[in-house]
């Protein structure tokens, strides 16, 4: 989609100053600029994006590196999600024994920002991990923090696309896959 044509120099941008993206890792970020910037004497034009959860953090992304702007995606539409929800309804990702590949799987989902991926990661840790609880064990930290990642950056776009709390999202997401509370 076409933006930003006041800017003559960027005539191709697939978003504009003022929309909200979702960055990878990042999650939820405002497009607070386009600009020309100068970084280790490499002169272009770079998204300059604020992340929604941490308004104190700067990411630039370069126009001409599109395997980075390729990570930027617009924000789901409520009607995008309850689709998501639904599409996602009796799928799973498989659990990886082997932590080294695991880690750079979960890694990689993470890092892609895709939704329906990442609602399925959470469900994936999820289960393992109310698996492990039942056999009185725990979760390694790594397998956690990936989970507590995840399922942030599920609830920061849903709740931002849905125009509630982050605390109502789960019960959203339960509501329309119709599990029990």
């Amino acid at each position: 989609m076409p933006c930003c044509v006041e800017r003559e120099i960027i005539m191709d941008n697939r978003f504009c100053k003022d929309d909200f993206v979702v960055y990878g890792k990042n999650g939820v970020c405002f497009i607070e600029d386009i600009r020309t910037m100068d970084f280790a004497g490499e002169k272009g034009e770079y998204y300059v994006l604020r992340p929604k959860s941490n308004g104190n953090s700067t990411v630039y992304v370069p126009l001409a590196k599109e395997e980075l702007v390729s990570k930027m995606r617009p924000v789901m539409t409520k009607d995008e999600i309850d689709s998501l929800l639904e599409s996602a309804m009796g799928k799973e990702i498989e659990w990886i024994d082997a932590k080294n590949l695991r880690l750079e799987t979960f890694n990689g989902i993470l890092s892609g920002g895709n939704s329906r991926d990442l609602l399925l990661l959470v469900g994936c840790i999820y289960m393992k991990k109310q698996e492990k609880l039942a056999a009185g064990k725990r979760l390694s930290s790594t397998d956690e923090n990936i989970l507590k990642s995840a399922e942030r950056l599920v609830e920061e776009e849903f709740s931002f696309a849905l125009r509630c709390s982050a605390d109502r999202v789960v019960s959203y997401i339960k509501n329309k896959l119709k599990i029990d509370e």
